[in-house]
């Protein structure tokens, strides 16, 4: 009997990421919460997070029974499982600056979170303007990590003044 991971459980696995994920980036609020402009930028990580979940719960809704049972890209399962696998918790536990967080967040968004997400949409997407669009959306999702931090927070040094409160 293979162990080999199914397209079904590939969803499975990329949704369970991006909820943990959402959960990470709803901690990262609590975190930093005398810091109004760095909560409503880790609230909206995380309403983004949410909606990749969806995303992925709408593509896998549109393949029939005999897609979800096929067996899933190896590499790509694996990557998945290794998402599940990163500590979250003991990541968190070692913030202590808001620099720590933002390099936290650039490692989930530019590792292996998205390279997961983009094979799904990629090969089961249900067209090409769908994928480009979803496609888009993703980009944009990691460059805000650089590009949409509070403007006050842009520096190493201005990141590394404040600290976490948990």
């Amino acid at each position: 009997m293979s162990n080999q991971a199914t397209v079904d459980e590939l969803f499975d696995l990329a949704i369970k990421a991006e909820k943990n994920a959402e959960e990470m980036y709803r901690r990262l609020q609590a975190k930093f919460a005398p810091e109004p402009d760095v909560v409503r930028f880790w609230r909206n990580y995380a309403q983004a997070e949410v909606g990749h979940a969806l995303w992925l719960e709408r593509i896998r809704g549109t393949l029939n029974p005999e897609q979800l049972a096929a067996p899933a890209d190896e590499e790509t399962a694996a990557a998945a499982k290794r998402l599940l696998l990163f500590p979250i918790e003991r990541a968190l536990q070692e913030v202590e600056t808001l620099d720590d967080a933002y390099q936290l967040a650039n490692e989930i968004e530019s590792g292996e979170t998205n390279v997961v997400f983009e094979f799904l949409i990629i090969h089961f997407a249900s067209d090409a303007q769908a994928q480009s669009l979803i496609r888009s959306q993703l980009r944009d999702h990691v460059a805000k990590i650089s590009t949409g931090f509070p403007a006050r927070f842009k520096s190493s040094a201005s990141r590394l003044s404040v600290k976490a409160t948990e």
